[in-house]
């Protein structure tokens, strides 16, 4: 009796106790995760066409983590990326996101997994040689906006008080072309952002901007209702964190010298 209730117990025990730590199940499958390129340094494209950034690396310890077989990127709009989430074209969004009361709400939020009060500030990015050398220059310019971004709500706050002509696009990379063909005279990007595209564009500089709107951090985000993937990301954001693998990447991808504003 003793020995038929040990095998029992151990039974239960290799059903509740010794599975994954994880309740979605990835192991041995891939995930397809949704991003949007051209947003250095989280998630650009090299001179090979080959996806690389701080997310992209990022992501794939995750995926590590929840075992699955392998990442599969789809590169789409930044724009359509929750409402593509949402509807199943991929398991999760990794793309620079910014927690939002409307993407909660739109979504499920992964917790913060890289937030900086600098880097992840507003800037303004535009010609170093332009007329914009402080936010009060900015009144009556026109502005690149990528469509569905913070930054986009942070220009639409202040668009009255300066008077702003606004040009939404999808790419921030045709919009820093535009910059430099003087057709759009500014966009508001990230710190980190600002810092990648002044090392490729020597013509361009860029300086805080005075206003509120600023992002709150990076998070990962899922379809509407699926909390087992977005705690199991969480659990593995944290293991990434404790155990200094974060920090690598943050080191690898945001540590640069500074540039003259």
């Amino acid at each position: 009796m003793k020995k038929l209730f040990t095998l029992a117990a151990l039974s239960l025990l290799v059903l509740t106790g010794c599975g994954s730590e994880y309740k979605s199940d990835f192991k041995d499958k891939p995930i397809t995760v949704l991003t949007n390129s051209g947003y250095p340094p989280y998630e650009i494209r090299n001179t090979d066409g080959e996806l690389e950034g701080f997310d992209i690396e990022l992501t794939e310890l995750i995926a590590k983590e929840l075992g699955a077989s392998e990442v599969i990127w789809e590169d789409i709009d930044f724009d359509a990326l929750i409402g593509a989430v949402n509807s199943g074209k991929g398991d999760m969004v990794a793309a620079g996101l910014s927690p939002t009361k409307e993407r909660a709400e739109g979504a499920e939020l992964s917790d913060v997994y890289y937030s900086s009060e600098e880097e992840t500030a507003n800037f303004v990015l535009t010609l170093k040689d332009g007329d914009i050398k402080k936010t009060e220059d900015i009144k009556g310019k026109k502005v690149g906006i990528q469509i569905g971004t913070i930054q986009e709500s942070a220009v639409n706050e202040i668009k009255d008080d300066y008077e702003l002509k606004t040009d939404a696009r999808k790419s921030i990379g045709d919009m820093v072309q535009e910059i430099k063909n003087k057709r759009i005279d500014f966009v508001v990007v990230e710190k980190a952002i600002a810092d990648k595209y002044v090392e490729t564009n020597p013509e361009l500089a860029y300086f805080q901007l005075e206003a509120e709107g600023n992002s709150t951090g990076n998070c990962f985000a899922f379809q509407k209702g699926n909390t087992d993937l977005r705690d199991d990301v969480n659990k593995a954001i944290k293991k990434l964190q404790d155990n200094g693998e974060i920090d690598k990447l943050v080191e690898k991808w945001f540590s640069v010298e500074e540039k003259k504003k």
